[in-house]
């Protein structure tokens, strides 16, 4: 038989009230703090899952940032791109009318005036800027576009932003692809046909190839009044000349050209919408996400108010039979048995 000691059931009651007290301490913070984890060891698998959940957090409005700028910079270019459509219709309008044999070197003259100031209007919309930042400068924003001589200061780069983890868009368009046309590091990059070798087979030496100084001349020539003709603001710079000078069969010939200028420019400001609708997308996925992020995360961290409560009064009624008991038990004595 077993022999139990007063000590051994002094230390057993003792053992006993402090397992209830520290139960009882740790539902006391979580009720003041109404949080079920107040330290990792409460919970380290569901303290893991927190945390992962705050930098999923902290990533999105990074990422809202970018999106909210990216939606800036794009609706800038839109309204940009909105209003050099509409100063090129207008400029097509007036080369329609004057055009015809209805009107006279006056007339033209006078409408020439008009023609200077759509011009003017287009070099003003080219040095639109958010900020300090130009946006039709490419990479360098500082840079006005245009010289005095309407020479692209700028460069081709694109600006892309991150809107979603792995998701680039591009912000910008660049002054050449707007005002000129076409892209000119693909044309800087590109080989002259002229200038590619054919590797020769086995046995068969290479044929050498003569290079015609004129032909090189007249294909640099094509290029650039390809170049010219593409380009809005001289467009609208021959306008102006023929007007100035009567001339309605050039300005019926510029009219193709006028033509081209303004299915591109519809043509950039459909692709500038399209990543506007994408950039408007990643933000609603984002704020979704959050949300969802949120709800889970008050389920891991949130403590059941009812549920809390409830298990306080338990383990205050657990303590309170427990001082009972070990007064009833530690109280007792020989003297106790013989009355």
């Amino acid at each position: 038989m077993t022999r139990v000691s007063d000590n051994g059931s002094l230390a057993s009651v003792n053992f006993s009230i402090n397992k209830v007290k520290e139960r009882l301490q740790n539902l006391q913070l979580k009720g003041a703090s109404l949080k079920n984890i107040t330290r990792p060891s409460d919970n380290p698998v569901n303290n893991i899952e927190v945390l992962t959940l705050d930098a999923i957090k902290t990533n999105n409005a990074h990422y809202l940032r970018n999106a909210e700028f990216a939606k800036l910079q794009l609706s800038t270019t839109e309204y940009a791109l909105q209003d050099l459509t509409d100063l090129m219709v207008k400029a097509k309008e007036l080369a329609v009318a004057q055009a015809s044999d209805l009107y006279d070197a006056q007339s033209r003259k006078n409408v020439s005036n008009e023609m200077i100031q759509l011009k003017n209007q287009a070099l003003a919309i080219s040095n639109r800027q958010i900020g300090h930042r130009r946006i039709f400068s490419g990479l360098k924003t500082l840079t006005p576009p245009f010289d005095s001589n309407q020479n692209y200061q700028g460069d081709t780069g694109k600006i892309n932003l991150e809107i979603s983890k792995g998701f680039f868009v591009p912000i910008n368009l660049n002054g050449h692809e707007v005002f000129v046309g076409g892209n000119s590091s693909q044309k800087k990059n590109s080989p002259s046909p002229i200038e590619i070798n054919h590797p020769a087979k086995k046995n068969e030496t290479s044929p050498e190839i003569t290079r015609d100084p004129s032909r090189d001349l007249a294909s640099i020539d094509k290029a650039a009044q390809f170049e010219k003709r593409d380009n809005m603001l001289s467009q609208l710079d021959s306008l102006v000349a023929a007007l100035e000078n009567n001339d309605s069969s050039t300005i019926q010939g510029l009219l193709v050209s006028v033509d081209k200028t303004i299915s591109r420019l519809i043509t950039l400001r459909t692709k500038v919408g399209s990543i506007i609708n994408a950039v408007e997308n990643s933000t609603r996925s984002l704020e979704s996400q959050d949300v969802n992020n949120a709800a889970r995360k008050s389920k891991l961290l949130d403590a059941d108010v009812a549920e809390l409560f409830s298990d306080l009064q338990k383990q205050q009624l657990i303590l309170k039979t427990a001082y009972q008991a070990g007064k009833t038990t530690l109280n007792q004595s020989l003297l106790d048995y013989l009355r």
